[in-house]
């Protein structure tokens, strides 16, 4: 069974979860209260902070880890500032709701009585309005427990990143695993609180007895001692005093096998420790940022996307990146090296059911635009935006196709086998091209560039340890499109760990390199 084989793996996960949404909650639940309680009794206020907090609320949440990046960078920090905003709007509302909703008749009772402001607020208007309050709590925590699946995508980690692994490498027992993980985290984050709601209310109007009071403070303690468990077993704070090195990868299965080849190397061939940032949603674009800003030190990135995503450079006539020329301009402007090309190319193509290739007589892209008014085509986002992308095909090509789909990269695939699409834009390496019979179309006229793979790094992790570069460059040409594709194979058709995958390719270079 899947959770079982890698249990470790998911009490990791689940660790990370708590540890962020918890943490999140901690922060939002005493900002929001503060807030709330500050726009009740300022009316200046309220005209301000109230709409500002509507706004952000409208911003989809991954958006806003992606418009937080440039500042903030990714990871945990990233996560718990999305978090908490998106938090503040049922609480400062509940808390606001709750306090302006008391009778004013027992307001001006207690007045009358010669209570302070202070006294009238502490036995009044929070005692009255604390329902209200924890009723937004309720909200909040199912919220910032959902909202905590997407940090993943920002390198954050969490039960998310099971559910983002899945989705990359077509392993639906990890899909699974991850949502019912977070499910199940928001039930009983959602019935803790509803347990203790009447609780609490009584010992802040101070009604509880003896008893409730202790009871709800072994479940405060035991709470704590969860939250202690997951730090403990996340281990943002360790002491060792192992050195470490941020080894990334975008989310998609090959970026995992790549990604773990160079951490498990790193890992047995030196005292480093490697921190794993795999799967970052956006690739390039969010990765790149976090490379210059010292969140990440290394990861595998393709010529072409480099020259046009990064250098913003123009391809040169024949579409061919050259590479000595993209590693000088990385080192001169981002002081970043390429070490050298792992031996494949992924570049992109067009592919299509090969029963319809035979059924048209289709076996360039040329052919596919003589028929495209039969085709559905499905590319993901991305494709529609890049300088080499749809675009540019449609004008080199010429293509009128019978409709336009866009989708999520890993689920083109899923699209041909439903019969959404059954044309899409594909990798020289992707494994479902063989699995699910698909006929690659040649580019007849030479539109799409290279997009051979090499690992970049930055210049001061190599400053820092040189050791890393002699041990990542045995890499170089030791994988060539073949190999990439059976390991892609291995992990999106077979379902095996990407860890094993790589596990397994080290073991033969090492007998290669010792047989030679």
């Amino acid at each position: 069974m899947e959770i079982f084989e890698r249990r470790i793996y998911f009490l990791k996960l689940l660790s990370e979860h708590i540890l962020i949404s918890f943490g999140a909650l901690a922060i939002t639940t005493i900002a929001g209260i503060a807030l709330g309680i500050w726009v009740f009794y300022s009316s200046r206020s309220r005209s301000l902070v109230m709409p500002i907090i509507n706004f952000l609320y409208t911003i989809p949440s991954i958006a806003m880890f992606g418009l937080l990046i440039p500042l903030v960078g990714i990871g945990l920090k990233n996560a718990l500032i999305v978090l908490v905003l998106y938090g503040l709007l049922p609480m400062v509302r509940n808390t606001f709701t709750g306090l302006n909703e008391v009778r004013s008749d027992i307001v001006e009772a207690a007045a009358g009585m010669g209570a302070t402001r202070y006294q009238i607020f502490k036995d009044v208007y929070f005692p009255l309005a604390l329902p209200s309050i924890v009723s937004g709590l309720r909200i909040t925590t199912v919220m910032l427990v959902a909202l905590t699946g997407l940090a993943a995508l920002i390198g954050a980690g969490g039960l998310g990143q099971a559910i983002f692994r899945g989705l990359n490498t077509m392993n639906t027992p990890m899909i699974v695993a991850g949502s019912l993980g977070i499910s199940l985290f928001a039930i009983l984050g959602d019935r803790f609180v509803g347990v203790f709601e009447n609780k609490i209310v009584r010992i802040v109007s101070h009604n509880a007895t003896k008893k409730q009071r202790i009871k709800v403070w072994i479940n405060i303690a035991l709470l704590a001692i969860v939250l202690i468990s997951a730090v403990a077993n996340t281990n943002p704070f360790s002491s060792t005093n192992k050195e470490t090195v941020t080894v990334a990868s975008k989310p998609t299965g090959e970026q995992f096998i790549l990604g773990e080849i160079m951490a498990q190397l790193i890992e047995n061939e030196t005292d480093l420790q490697v921190i794993r940032k795999f799967g970052i949603g956006g690739g390039t674009t969010n990765i790149h940022p976090a490379l210059m800003n010292g969140k990440l030190d290394m990861y595998v990135e393709y010529t072409g996307t480099g020259w046009m995503n990064v250098l913003k450079e123009k391809l040169p006539d024949d579409n061919q990146v050259n590479f000595k020329d993209i590693q000088a301009l990385y080192q001169d402007k981002f002081q970043l090296k390429w070490l050298g090309l792992l031996g494949f190319n992924n570049t992109y193509a067009l592919a299509i059911p090969d029963s319809l290739a035979r059924k048209f007589n289709i076996s360039t892209s040329s052919d596919l635009a003589r028929n495209s008014g039969h085709f559905k085509f499905g590319a993901e986002f991305d494709f529609f935006e890049r300088p080499d992308g749809y675009q540019g095909l449609v004008k080199t090509y010429g293509f009128n196709f019978a409709s336009i789909h866009e989708m999520d990269i890993n689920l083109r695939y899923n699209a041909i086998i439903q019969g959404k699409v059954n044309a899409i834009d594909a990798f020289t390496t992707d494994a479902k091209i063989v699995a699910q019979n698909l006929r690659v179309l040649k580019d007849d006229l030479h539109y799409f560039p290279s997009y051979e793979a090499g690992i970049i790094i930055r210049m001061e992790t190599l400053d820092k340890h040189p050791e890393l570069e002699p041990l990542l460059t045995m890499l170089n040409e030791k994988i060539s499109t073949t190999t990439m594709m059976q390991m892609n194979y291995e992990v999106e058709v077979e379902n095996k760990d990407p860890k094993e995958v790589a596990q397994s390719f080290i073991a033969t270079i090492k007998q290669e390199n010792k047989d030679e």
